[in-house]
């Protein structure tokens, strides 16, 4: 039985998430360590997901099973040692990546930030009924005042 190992594929910028899922498909565990951003401007509520390194993808595969891997869209390339194999990464160093991950332990809260236009009062107030007026005669009626009215 061939032993599986954990390694890492370099890909192109933002790519991520579409060679995780190319990986998947190649039957390879594939596995983007992500947090959770989120911050706030001027009362209002923000969240976006990021990877926690970017430009890399973890995946499992065996002694030979990862000569495809750097012909998936996505993959830039994947780094291997002098003997041509790829880099293994130590399952001790990939435990607190995923156990990290799992947890929400890089996950981030910004502080509030505002902008000089904020106004929480104007928030708050209610609106009032516009007055309804009686709309404005158009500029050729002005000019040319009816003779019958007078």
């Amino acid at each position: 039985m061939v032993e599986r190992y954990w390694t890492v594929a370099q890909t192109v910028s933002r790519m991520e998430h579409v060679v995780r899922r190319d990986l998947e498909k190649a039957d390879h565990g594939a596995f983007v360590p992500t947090y959770a951003r989120r911050w706030s401007v001027d009362g209002r509520s923000y969240a976006k997901e990021c990877a926690l390194f970017t430009g890399y993808v973890f995946f499992m595969t065996d002694g030979d099973g990862w000569a495809g891997i750097p012909d998936i869209y996505g993959v830039y390339r994947v780094p291997a040692n002098p003997d041509g194999k790829p880099h293994r990464v130590k399952p001790a160093e990939m435990l607190p990546i995923v156990l990290g991950h799992a947890a929400g332990d890089h996950d981030k809260q910004e502080p509030a930030r505002f902008t000089r236009y904020y106004n929480p009062q104007r928030a708050e107030r209610q609106r009032r009924d516009p007055v309804r007026r009686r709309p404005r005669r158009s500029k050729r009626a002005r000019a040319n005042p009816d003779p019958c009215s007078s």
